[in-house]
């Protein structure tokens, strides 16, 4: 990420790879208790989660950069459509990262070798 930023990266950038590697460590914690969710409901199910919890987190993150503004000062006021544009365009990223970690959940889920 760093290769692909601004040099010097520009001060968030630093909350981006935490991020990101916050939610990978909750991923990994997720995926076993997602795989029990398939053995007892399905793969659809993992998948359900997944988009859901993708959407969520990418409402949460736009709420977040909303809240914060651009923090420049020559940038007009944003207005309600561009929130909302903003908004459905975050939560679809979300939502296909959701689709990504739940695919790969259901397909890398080992086999059962009992039988």
């Amino acid at each position: 990420m760093l290769a692909g930023s601004d040099i010097p990266p520009p001060p968030g950038f630093a909350f981006v790879i935490v991020g990101i590697a916050l939610l990978v460590v909750l991923i990994g914690f997720a995926i076993p208790r997602l795989w029990r969710g398939q053995d007892e409901r399905g793969p659809a199910r993992v998948l359900g989660i997944c988009l859901s919890l993708g959407a969520g987190i990418g409402f949460l993150l736009a709420l977040i950069f909303a809240a914060r503004g651009s923090g420049e000062p020559s940038i007009p006021p944003i207005t309600v459509g561009a929130y909302v544009i903003w908004f459905l365009v975050v939560m679809f990223a979300g939502t296909v990262n959701g689709a990504f970690v739940g695919a790969v959940t259901v397909l890398a889920r080992p086999k059962d070798r009992t039988g």
